[in-house]
């Protein structure tokens, strides 16, 4: 059945980088905070909807041996649907809660409460889907056909008959079922332990006292100076090398974890489990590592146009994320805002009038404050209300194509839950991250055409190109690191947080191109990994990867005024989950168990390198 949470975020913790001033929870400006009243007006009125649910529960396992024909099980899942979808807006307003100060233990309870009470819901409904099973494809077929109501349930009840192999009992199923929370607790402890409880150290950055936690440590990573960027890396990294061995204890769990209900539904193992989740083929994860492998090359013309602009002797690991070109300007949110609407223009009228629209009316939490999650995502799980948005605004660039992004989430979430029933509105990850990565795009190709000034160029050029360095190949990257550590635990091997920094350390060395002289790669940074809480949602990364690789083909069209390419484009913003999310992808364009969406990805890259070293060669 449908998953609760929709909660999408960039590709990789912290992307978002915090300003100089952290402000308490209870400071945040009023313009740069959500409002949850929308979902709830108090506290209280949570916790009342919360008793009232849990009430309802027992209520459920009457709809046992109940489901034997058209009528009943058309009435009993539109029972369940309807829990489902008041839970799934409580897990909201809860989670959104907890992340806005993580301090507070009261936030903290009631996640915890949520939680329990998605898993009960979850253990009340486990017989469902073995009697659908039981029942068999003809009947289903038989049913669909007579009840005109089923057919919002058409695709949930096709995809339970294809899972049916990797059902089990309802004992077991039920014992699945409860056993969900231990194993999200790795996830949980990781959470805590990255963002609320590590003893953060300080630095001085010209006189000033920095604490460099993970939002410190994103807002002062690409600082121009050689040396205080260094000072950054030498600082932080090493707290990560001393909680070496405990956060590779919670990921070896978590692996465990995986690997465990694999076996227990019986697939041949946990990535076929993961990508059968929504049907993607294991083409798609194959050919998408196999073809950043030969998109290497390209990858290393960046970099080593990036030592040369940066006039470095050395290309050190520490170097990676200095722009290399000084940003020409800081963006208030308001000009932020503005600089996204402009350049999301081609995508119509409505979408930008929907999208200032959440931009005024407390869709976001922008404002960086102590306590807060670090990173950024968008909460769509609220069917009823609009999306969520979580960031830290700095005024860098950075955080203005996460706005973008983040948003582009959030706008496929309104025009899915538009189109849609609930039943169908939960949309795949695989498409999720397509249109948040096209808006990035738009964004960027906006900027680079208003540049004038060889600096202005070089700068905007630089990020189109971190764009594709840290979204395509950083995640390929991250996605092989997910085969490589849970393939190690299937094969029984230990996994210990060294053995996980060692294996890290060599993908690492391999994609920044250390054997060919282009990047040095100290040993510290094979503790990466543990920066990565998406690590803890398996096999999802690799998404980020195949779909930057399908918003530079719809991104192209829609600048070129492509009207047949935006229609398709908008269709499969629209059309939710209601079908495989590979062939809704596959039905608006590309074909990403194909070798070509990535190679014209690499193509884009080459083309931007061209038009980057073109403007170096230019006269001041």
């Amino acid at each position: 059945m449908r998953r609760f949470a929709r909660t999408l975020g960039v590709a990789c913790l912290a992307l978002a980088p915090a300003g100089t001033a952290i402000a308490a929870a209870s400071e945040a400006a009023p313009a740069m905070a959500w409002d949850l009243r929308p979902l709830y007006a108090t506290d209280a009125a949570w916790d009342a909807e919360r008793q009232a649910i849990e009430a309802e529960l027992p209520g459920l396992s009457a709809l046992k041996g109940t489901l034997t024909d058209g009528a009943t099980l058309e009435a009993g899942l539109d029972k369940i649907w309807a829990l489902k979808k008041r839970v799934s807006r409580l897990d909201t307003y809860a989670s959104l809660s907890a992340d806005a100060d993580t301090r507070v233990e009261a936030n903290q309870v009631r996640r915890q409460r949520a939680d329990d009470l998605r898993n009960k819901l979850d253990e009340r409904i486990a017989f469902l889907n073995p009697e659908i099973i039981a029942l068999g494809r003809q009947r289903i077929e038989d049913f669909l056909a007579e009840r005109p109501g089923l057919a919002k349930d058409r695709y949930q009840l096709q995809t339970i008959l294809r899972e049916a192999g990797h059902t089990l009992g309802q004992e077991a199923e039920n014992l699945l079922a409860a056993a969900q929370t231990p194993l999200e607790q790795p996830g949980s402890i990781y959470g805590l332990l990255a963002n609320a409880d590590i003893p953060w150290p300080g630095v001085d950055i010209r006189g000033k006292k920095v604490t460099l936690d993970q939002e410190g440590y994103v807002a002062h990573r690409d600082d121009r100076d050689p040396k205080v960027r260094g000072k950054v890396f030498a600082t932080f990294w090493p707290v990560f090398k001393t909680y070496e061995r405990t956060f590779g204890a919670t990921y070896a769990a978590n692996l465990r974890g995986t690997v465990f209900a694999a076996k227990a539904r019986k697939y041949p193992d946990s990535m076929a489990q993961a990508l059968a989740r929504d049907n993607v083929p294991e083409d798609v994860y194959k050919t998408l590592i196999a073809e950043a492998h030969n998109g290497l090359p390209t990858l290393h013309r960046y970099l080593a146009d990036g030592k040369k602009l940066l006039g470095l002797k050395e290309f050190r690991y520490s170097d990676i994320y200095v722009p290399f070109a000084a940003p020409p300007r800081h963006y208030t949110m308001a000009e932020a805002e503005r600089l996204v609407l402009e350049a999301l223009a081609p995508l119509g009228d409505d979408y930008v009038r929907d999208l200032d629209e959440g931009f005024r009316g407390g869709w976001m939490h922008a404002q960086p404050q102590r306590g807060k999650r670090s990173g950024a995502y968008m909460n769509g799980s609220a069917y009823d209300v609009h999306p969520y948005v979580l960031m830290s605004y700095s005024g860098k660039y950075e955080s203005v194509s996460t706005l973008a992004h983040e948003f582009g989430h959030a706008m496929h979430s309104v025009l899915t839950n538009r189109t849609q029933p609930f039943e169908t509105a939960d949309y795949s990850i695989f498409v999720a991250e397509i249109p948040s990565t096209t808006n990035e795009m738009l964004l960027i190709d906006h900027v680079i055409a208003r540049s004038r000034t060889k600096a202005e160029k070089i700068y905007a050029l630089s990020q189109a190109l971190e764009l594709l360095r840290g979204t395509f190949f950083r995640q390929a990257m991250f996605a092989e690191f997910e085969a490589l550590t849970h393939a190690a635990i299937e094969r029984g091997d230990p996994l210990t947080g060294e053995g996980l920094s060692k294996i890290y350390l060599g993908l690492l060395r391999r994609y920044m191109g250390e054997a060919e002289g282009v990047m040095k790669i100290d040993d510290l940074y094979g503790v990466e990994w543990a920066y990565v809480p998406h690590f803890y949602n398996d096999f999802y990364v690799y998404q980020y990867a195949t779909s930057i690789s399908a918003a530079a083909y719809f991104a192209e069209g829609i600048e070129k005024g492509d009207q047949e390419l935006r229609r398709r484009y908008f269709d499969m913003l629209k059309a939710g989950g209601s079908d495989d999310p590979y062939l809704i992808v596959r039905k608006a364009g590309p074909d990403l168990a194909s070798p070509e969406p990535y190679r014209a990805l690499v193509r884009r890259m080459d083309r931007l390198l061209d038009q980057l070293e073109a403007a170096m060669a230019e006269k001041e």
